[in-house]
C-alpha cells in the first residue's frame, strides 16, 4: 500500500455493473507537475478495480506498470475509510492557550487574537483534509490499496456515505461469490428489544377475519372463541 495519499480523479460505484466494474477508483500523484504529467499520460496513476468476479490493482509509471488481481472467492478482507488529521485540533487549542497565557504575563490582548485566528484556521484543515483509504487483502496474506484524498485541480470528492456504500457492495459480492448465490448485506437493523433472543423469523401478517356465529336454537347468542394474540417475533427477555 502506498504511503504518501494521492490525488482522487476518479470514484465511481456502479450496483448493476454494466460499466464494467462494481467500483473504480483511480488517483494520481500529488502536485501540480504531476497533475500536467498526467494530462500527457506520463504521471505514476493507481487503479483499485471490483469486478463481479475479481478484484485488482494496477499502479503505472514512467518506468511501466503492474497489475495484480485476485479471485473474490480468495479475497481475506476489502478494507476501506477515512481518517483525518487530528493533530491539527492539538495545535489550534495548544496556540490559543498559549496566546491566553503570554496576554495574561504581559497584560495584553495581542497575542490571544494571533492564538484564536491560529485556532481556527486548524479547525479548518481539520475538517477539509479528510485521507480515504481502500484496499484488500488476499488469503495468502498480501495487501493491496492506496490512500487518496481530495485535489483542488480534480475536485472529486468522496463523503463518508459513499465509502460505506462501496464496501456494503464489495462485501455482498464477496459473499455471492463465497456461498455461490444470491448474497445480501444492510446497514439498517431492526432492533426488537435492548437484550432478546430471536428464535424464528417473523411471520407474515394475516389478515383478520370476522366470522358470524348463527344464535343457538332455544337459547342466547353463541359467543365467539376467544381471541389469541401471538407476536411476530419469538422474543426472551431478560436472559
Amino acid at each position: 500500500m502506498t504511503t504518501s495519499p494521492w490525488i482522487l480523479k476518479t470514484f465511481q460505484l456502479d450496483r448493476t455493473g454494466e460499466t464494467g466494474a462494481h467500483l473504480f477508483i483511480e488517483a494520481r500523484k500529488p502536485g501540480i507537475i504531476a497533475f500536467f504529467l498526467n494530462l500527457a499520460g506520463l504521471d505514476p496513476t493507481a487503479q483499485l478495480k471490483v469486478t463481479k468476479g475479481a478484484v485488482s490493482f494496477r499502479s503505472t509509471s514512467m518506468s511501466g506498470m503492474i497489475e495484480t488481481s485476485t479471485a473474490l472467492t480468495q479475497i481475506g478482507s476489502f478494507q476501506g475509510g477515512y481518517s483525518k488529521p487530528i493533530a491539527y485540533l492539538f495545535l489550534g487549542g495548544f496556540s490559543l492557550i498559549a496566546g491566553i497565557s503570554m496576554d495574561i504575563a504581559m497584560d495584553m490582548l495581542v497575542m490571544t487574537w494571533f492564538g484564536l485566528i491560529f485556532a481556527l484556521a486548524s479547525v479548518v484543515l481539520y475538517v477539509l483534509k479528510k485521507f480515504l483509504t481502500f484496499g484488500f487483502e488476499t488469503s495468502g496474506g498480501a495487501f493491496y490499496g492506496l490512500s487518496f484524498k481530495r485535489g483542488v485541480l480534480n475536485n472529486v470528492s468522496v463523503d463518508i456515505t459513499q465509502v460505506e456504500r462501496a464496501l456494503q457492495l464489495v462485501n455482498t459480492l464477496i459473499g455471492s461469490a463465497s456461498l455461490g448465490t444470491s448474497y445480501a448485506l444492510t446497514d439498517k437493523v431492526q432492533k426488537v428489544a435492548p437484550q432478546a433472543t430471536i428464535s424464528y423469523a417473523p411471520a407474515p401478517a394475516v389478515a383478520a377475519q370476522h366470522v358470524h356465529y348463527p344464535p343457538a336454537p332455544n337459547g342466547p347468542p353463541s359467543s365467539p372463541p376467544p381471541t389469541v394474540h401471538q407476536s411476530n417475533w419469538d422474543v426472551l427477555d431478560n436472559l
